[in-house]
């Protein structure tokens, strides 16, 4: 399994440069759509700077509390992220002040560079509404708020810390970290900004484009 698992890398190493220019393509795309004006962008952007009150209270008035729910956060992001690689987890720890973790069992180092780096470019809880309100035709103004408010949460508590976060990196090594993060936060956030510009249909849109796009790149 390990040399499956090394042949995957090398092939998707192999895309990103075609992953970043269809998915990148598509991003710019949906942020071309912004503007003050539009109601979807209005909440989304209320939900952005709701955030910023909510960040000085936990960290200031219950900061053990917020150090808590960052790290819950982050560790199910490896919890999550596992089970798609087939690995149960068999310990989970999150603590205010020391950290967290998550043990996994199942199909020995398959899919480790996408569970330890997972966290630093899966918005978890945002995809998580996007695919709720995207399966549901679910789209009102209340969801794009909290869309708004879960993303910038992910993006900003997991890269803040990042002496603290620095053993994931470690881990994963620096030339995996180089060729994953970059593509896959275009890839994820983008995501999410197409949904906040184009509901379900643009969603579903900018995964197509995306795919259709990278391949048009690819050498014929």
């Amino acid at each position: 399994m390990r040399i499956l698992s090394r042949i995957f890398f090398a092939a998707f190493a192999l895309l990103v440069p075609f992953l970043i220019y269809g998915f990148g393509l598509a991003t710019w795309r949906a942020l071309e759509t912004f503007s003050i004006s539009n109601a979807r962008w209005q909440s989304f952007i209320v939900g952005v700077i709701a955030f910023i009150p909510t960040i000085f209270v936990g960290r200031k008035i219950l900061p053990a509390t917020w150090a808590w729910l960052e790290t819950f956060e982050h560790e199910m992001t490896h919890l999550i992220v596992g089970l798609v690689f087939l690995k149960l987890p068999v310990g989970f720890r999150v603590s205010a002040h020391s950290g967290g973790e998550v043990k996994h069992i199942g199909w020995g180092t398959t899919g480790q560079t996408w569970v330890t780096l997972a966290p630093y470019f899966l918005p978890t809880v945002s995809i998580f509404v996007v695919l709720i309100a995207w399966a549901f035709g679910i789209g009102t103004g209340y969801l794009l708020i909290a869309l708004g408010w879960t993303t910038v949460f992910h993006l900003v508590t997991n890269w803040a810390e990042t002496s603290f976060r620095q053993p994931d990196l470690k881990k994963a090594g620096l030339l995996k970290t180089l060729i994953v993060l970059p593509v896959m936060n275009v890839i994820c956030y983008g995501a999410v900004l197409a949904y906040v510009a184009g509901g379900a249909k643009g969603f579903s849109e900018f995964w197509i484009q995306s795919v259709a796009r990278s391949y048009e790149m690819l050498p014929k």
